[in-house]
């Protein structure tokens, strides 16, 4: 039998906190994307490979994949497998290794990230929306210096989501 702790820190109170906020968040999300990711099937580490496709620099190799998403090169490489036979990537060999096979993403999958992102952004906007004028500018400044933080401006700087 589980109790149910109190948090005795502040980092414990914390990420009780933002566990509930981003909890609330998912569930009052109203995109219709989540009913498009279903009739897709595709995992979240299908997804995430998505969007680590639409945000390189260059396609990369499945070993590449698998390190970034911090899969196995198996578990990588079906995830890869997945989004071509959805037609969201692309596998084509290696300008330099024919050997290595790298992949991208399609249009189709770079307009599915896409539509990710809007309905993400959309659903907190209505978030933003709920809350008062004072809780937003709460909220905006105690997030200020955490996304000027280099590592997280590192990952979070550009067009995408």
């Amino acid at each position: 039998m589980f109790a149910c702790v109190q948090p005795s820190s502040s980092v414990d109170r914390l990420a009780d906190g933002l566990g509930t906020l981003l909890g609330y968040l998912m569930r009052t999300a109203e995109g219709d994307i989540f009913r498009d990711l279903m009739e897709l099937d595709l995992s979240p580490s299908q997804v995430r490979a998505l969007f680590l496709l639409d945000r390189a620099a260059s396609p990369p190799a499945v070993h590449e994949l698998a390190a970034e998403l911090g899969l196995s090169m198996a578990a990588a490489g079906r995830a890869a497998d997945a989004l071509v036979r959805h037609g969201l990537a692309e596998r084509h060999s290696d300008a330099v290794d024919r050997r290595v096979k790298r992949i991208s993403a399609t249009a189709a999958g770079r307009d599915l990230v896409g539509r990710l992102c809007a309905a993400r952004r959309d659903d907190l906007r209505r978030f933003a929306e709920s809350l008062t004028e004072e809780e937003r500018t709460g909220l905006v400044n105690a997030l200020a210096p955490i996304l000027a933080r280099p590592q997280v401006r590192a990952l979070t700087i550009g067009p995408h989501c």
